[in-house]
Protein backbone atom coordinates (compact mmCIF):
# COMPACT_ATOMS: atom_id res chain seq x y z
CA UNK A 1 0.00 0.00 0.00
CA UNK A 2 1.03 3.34 -1.02
CA UNK A 3 2.30 5.93 1.99
CA UNK A 4 0.47 8.84 2.07
CA UNK A 5 2.65 12.01 3.01
CA UNK A 6 1.44 14.28 5.73
CA UNK A 7 -0.29 17.36 4.30
CA UNK A 8 1.65 20.45 4.73
CA UNK A 9 -0.86 22.09 7.39
CA UNK A 10 -0.11 19.30 9.92
CA UNK A 11 2.96 18.61 12.10
CA UNK A 12 4.89 15.85 10.68
CA UNK A 13 5.48 12.92 13.19
CA UNK A 14 8.32 12.42 15.26
CA UNK A 15 10.65 13.77 17.84
CA UNK A 16 12.95 15.55 14.61
CA UNK A 17 10.04 17.40 14.40
CA UNK A 18 8.50 18.43 17.40
CA UNK A 19 12.28 19.79 18.52
CA UNK A 20 12.89 22.45 15.82
CA UNK A 21 9.29 23.78 16.47
CA UNK A 22 10.38 23.91 20.01
CA UNK A 23 13.64 25.22 19.48
CA UNK A 24 11.85 27.99 16.65
CA UNK A 25 9.55 29.05 19.96
CA UNK A 26 11.87 29.37 21.61
CA UNK A 27 14.37 31.89 19.45
CA UNK A 28 10.92 33.61 19.12
CA UNK A 29 10.26 34.33 22.71
CA UNK A 30 14.05 35.57 23.21
CA UNK A 31 13.78 37.63 20.34
CA UNK A 32 10.51 39.49 21.44
CA UNK A 33 11.36 39.89 24.92
CA UNK A 34 14.64 41.49 23.89
CA UNK A 35 12.54 43.92 21.88
CA UNK A 36 9.87 44.56 24.65
CA UNK A 37 12.62 45.24 27.00
CA UNK A 38 14.38 47.67 24.15
CA UNK A 39 11.44 49.66 23.26
CA UNK A 40 10.80 49.82 26.90
CA UNK A 41 14.59 51.31 27.62
CA UNK A 42 14.14 53.82 24.97
CA UNK A 43 10.76 54.71 25.61
CA UNK A 44 12.41 55.78 29.08
CA UNK A 45 14.71 58.26 27.75
CA UNK A 46 12.93 59.86 25.54
CA UNK A 47 11.87 63.03 25.99
CA UNK A 48 9.13 63.31 22.98
CA UNK A 49 5.90 61.98 25.42
CA UNK A 50 4.49 61.14 22.28
CA UNK A 51 7.26 59.11 20.78
CA UNK A 52 7.66 57.29 24.36
CA UNK A 53 3.69 56.43 23.99
CA UNK A 54 4.89 54.98 20.69
CA UNK A 55 7.40 52.74 22.03
CA UNK A 56 5.59 51.42 24.94
CA UNK A 57 3.26 50.40 22.79
CA UNK A 58 5.31 48.87 20.69
CA UNK A 59 6.69 46.88 23.57
CA UNK A 60 3.42 45.90 24.95
CA UNK A 61 3.25 44.13 21.18
CA UNK A 62 6.12 42.36 21.49
CA UNK A 63 5.68 41.34 25.24
CA UNK A 64 1.77 39.65 23.24
CA UNK A 65 4.14 37.70 21.01
CA UNK A 66 6.03 36.59 23.45
CA UNK A 67 3.38 35.18 25.36
CA UNK A 68 1.62 33.74 22.47
CA UNK A 69 5.29 31.77 22.08
CA UNK A 70 5.27 30.82 25.56
CA UNK A 71 1.57 29.65 26.01
CA UNK A 72 2.41 27.29 22.81
CA UNK A 73 5.82 25.91 24.35
CA UNK A 74 3.40 25.20 27.33
CA UNK A 75 1.08 22.94 25.45
CA UNK A 76 3.88 21.01 24.08
CA UNK A 77 5.27 20.49 27.05
CA UNK A 78 8.60 22.39 26.38
CA UNK A 79 10.07 25.04 28.91
CA UNK A 80 10.30 28.41 27.97
CA UNK A 81 14.28 29.64 28.39
CA UNK A 82 15.09 31.10 31.95
CA UNK A 83 16.66 34.33 30.06
CA UNK A 84 16.40 36.13 26.54
CA UNK A 85 19.24 38.33 26.30
CA UNK A 86 22.71 36.79 25.50
CA UNK A 87 25.99 38.87 26.64
CA UNK A 88 25.79 39.82 22.72
CA UNK A 89 22.85 40.83 22.73
CA UNK A 90 23.39 43.06 26.30
CA UNK A 91 26.02 44.33 24.50
CA UNK A 92 24.13 45.47 21.49
CA UNK A 93 21.44 47.00 24.10
CA UNK A 94 24.22 48.86 25.35
CA UNK A 95 25.08 50.26 22.42
CA UNK A 96 21.40 51.33 21.18
CA UNK A 97 21.55 53.38 24.65
CA UNK A 98 24.50 54.75 23.52
CA UNK A 99 24.04 56.34 19.84
CA UNK A 100 20.70 57.68 20.74
CA UNK A 101 17.09 57.26 20.07
CA UNK A 102 17.08 57.90 16.41
CA UNK A 103 19.95 55.83 15.73
CA UNK A 104 18.40 53.25 17.88
CA UNK A 105 15.33 53.55 15.95
CA UNK A 106 16.96 53.23 12.42
CA UNK A 107 19.08 49.93 13.83
CA UNK A 108 15.58 48.84 15.40
CA UNK A 109 13.69 49.13 11.58
CA UNK A 110 15.90 46.72 9.98
CA UNK A 111 15.53 44.35 13.03
CA UNK A 112 11.74 44.22 12.50
CA UNK A 113 12.42 43.20 8.77
CA UNK A 114 14.66 40.80 9.53
CA UNK A 115 12.15 39.29 12.09
CA UNK A 116 9.99 38.72 9.12
CA UNK A 117 12.21 38.07 7.04
CA UNK A 118 12.84 34.82 9.87
CA UNK A 119 9.13 33.76 10.35
CA UNK A 120 8.72 33.03 6.85
CA UNK A 121 12.21 31.37 6.60
CA UNK A 122 10.50 29.21 9.80
CA UNK A 123 7.05 28.52 8.06
CA UNK A 124 8.64 27.19 4.92
CA UNK A 125 10.85 24.66 7.13
CA UNK A 126 7.83 23.43 9.71
CA UNK A 127 4.81 22.24 8.53
CA UNK A 128 3.09 23.19 11.51
CA UNK A 129 -0.77 24.44 11.17
CA UNK A 130 -0.87 26.40 14.28
CA UNK A 131 2.52 27.92 13.79
CA UNK A 132 1.88 29.58 10.35
CA UNK A 133 -1.29 30.94 11.98
CA UNK A 134 0.57 32.17 14.85
CA UNK A 135 3.76 33.78 12.58
CA UNK A 136 1.26 35.06 10.21
CA UNK A 137 -0.10 37.25 12.60
CA UNK A 138 3.36 38.30 14.29
CA UNK A 139 4.98 38.96 11.14
CA UNK A 140 2.00 41.29 10.18
CA UNK A 141 2.45 43.47 13.43
CA UNK A 142 6.13 43.34 12.48
CA UNK A 143 6.08 44.99 9.32
CA UNK A 144 3.38 47.23 10.61
CA UNK A 145 6.15 48.45 13.51
CA UNK A 146 8.49 48.96 10.68
CA UNK A 147 6.90 51.16 8.97
CA UNK A 148 6.25 53.23 12.25
CA UNK A 149 9.91 52.81 13.33
CA UNK A 150 10.71 54.50 9.58
CA UNK A 151 8.51 57.11 10.54
CA UNK A 152 9.41 57.94 14.10
CA UNK A 153 13.20 58.13 12.67
CA UNK A 154 12.21 60.53 9.84
CA UNK A 155 9.27 62.34 11.37
CA UNK A 156 11.65 65.03 12.07
CA UNK A 157 12.27 65.71 8.35
CA UNK A 158 15.51 66.18 6.37
CA UNK A 159 16.97 68.35 8.82
CA UNK A 160 18.16 65.19 10.96
CA UNK A 161 19.85 63.55 7.84
CA UNK A 162 21.86 66.49 6.76
CA UNK A 163 22.67 66.94 10.15
CA UNK A 164 23.62 62.96 10.50
CA UNK A 165 25.43 63.63 7.00
CA UNK A 166 27.78 66.31 8.29
CA UNK A 167 28.43 64.69 10.97
CA UNK A 168 29.98 61.88 8.99
CA UNK A 169 31.95 64.65 7.04
CA UNK A 170 33.94 65.70 9.49
CA UNK A 171 36.82 64.22 8.32
CA UNK A 172 37.09 67.75 5.62
CA UNK A 173 39.86 69.61 6.01
CA UNK A 174 38.80 72.64 7.44
CA UNK A 175 42.52 74.60 7.29
CA UNK A 176 42.66 76.02 4.41
CA UNK A 177 42.29 79.48 5.56
CA UNK A 178 45.03 79.31 8.17
CA UNK A 179 47.55 77.38 5.86
CA UNK A 180 47.16 80.41 3.27
CA UNK A 181 48.27 82.62 5.84
CA UNK A 182 51.02 81.05 7.49
CA UNK A 183 52.52 80.26 3.99
CA UNK A 184 52.09 84.42 3.32
CA UNK A 185 53.36 85.28 6.67
CA UNK A 186 56.71 83.02 6.65
CA UNK A 187 57.01 84.26 2.65
CA UNK A 188 56.86 87.79 3.66
CA UNK A 189 59.19 87.77 6.64
CA UNK A 190 61.86 85.68 4.52
CA UNK A 191 61.39 87.84 1.43
CA UNK A 192 61.87 90.91 3.14
CA UNK A 193 64.75 90.54 5.47
CA UNK A 194 66.26 88.81 2.54
CA UNK A 195 65.96 91.73 0.23
CA UNK A 196 67.17 94.77 2.69
CA UNK A 197 70.29 92.22 3.93
CA UNK A 198 71.69 92.10 0.25
CA UNK A 199 70.80 95.53 -0.42
CA UNK A 200 72.48 97.26 2.18
CA UNK A 201 75.39 94.57 1.81
CA UNK A 202 75.97 96.10 -1.60
CA UNK A 203 75.53 99.43 -1.06
CA UNK A 204 77.71 100.24 2.06
CA UNK A 205 80.99 101.07 -0.04
CA UNK A 206 79.24 104.69 -1.53
CA UNK A 207 77.97 105.64 1.84
CA UNK A 208 74.26 105.54 1.52
CA UNK A 209 73.76 102.34 3.86
CA UNK A 210 70.06 103.65 5.01
CA UNK A 211 68.80 105.09 1.71
CA UNK A 212 69.80 101.85 -0.18
CA UNK A 213 68.40 99.88 2.91
CA UNK A 214 64.96 101.20 2.80
CA UNK A 215 64.59 101.28 -0.56
CA UNK A 216 65.33 97.66 -1.06
CA UNK A 217 63.44 96.56 1.60
CA UNK A 218 60.53 98.34 0.35
CA UNK A 219 60.82 96.93 -2.78
CA UNK A 220 62.03 93.40 -1.48
CA UNK A 221 58.55 93.91 0.20
CA UNK A 222 56.37 94.79 -2.38
CA UNK A 223 57.76 91.28 -4.33
CA UNK A 224 57.32 89.32 -1.28
CA UNK A 225 54.13 90.14 -0.55
CA UNK A 226 52.75 89.35 -4.24
CA UNK A 227 54.61 85.85 -4.26
CA UNK A 228 52.97 85.11 -0.90
CA UNK A 229 49.59 86.33 -1.85
CA UNK A 230 50.17 84.30 -5.43
CA UNK A 231 51.48 81.20 -3.32
CA UNK A 232 49.03 81.08 -0.38
CA UNK A 233 46.07 81.41 -3.27
CA UNK A 234 47.67 78.34 -5.02
CA UNK A 235 48.15 76.06 -1.90
CA UNK A 236 44.61 76.70 -1.10
CA UNK A 237 43.19 75.93 -4.19
CA UNK A 238 45.22 73.07 -4.21
CA UNK A 239 43.80 71.71 -0.76
CA UNK A 240 40.16 72.59 -2.19
CA UNK A 241 41.31 70.29 -4.96
CA UNK A 242 42.42 67.77 -3.17
CA UNK A 243 39.19 68.03 -1.31
CA UNK A 244 37.00 67.43 -4.28
CA UNK A 245 39.11 64.50 -5.95
CA UNK A 246 38.47 62.44 -2.38
CA UNK A 247 34.43 63.49 -2.65
CA UNK A 248 34.24 62.48 -5.89
CA UNK A 249 36.37 59.54 -5.46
Amino acid sequence: MATIAPSPNETPPGAAARDKLVRALQDNWRREMDGARTYRELAAKEPDKSRADILRRLADAEERHAERCAARLQELGAAVPARYRTPLDQARAWIRGAVGTDAALRQLETVEQRHVADYQAQMRAIPDAAFHSMLNEMQAEEAVHSRVLFSMGREAGPRNALDALLRRERWHVQGGGWLGDAIYGANDGLGAVFGIVSGVAGATAGGSAVLVAGLAGMIASALSMGSGAYLATKSEREVYQAEIDRERH
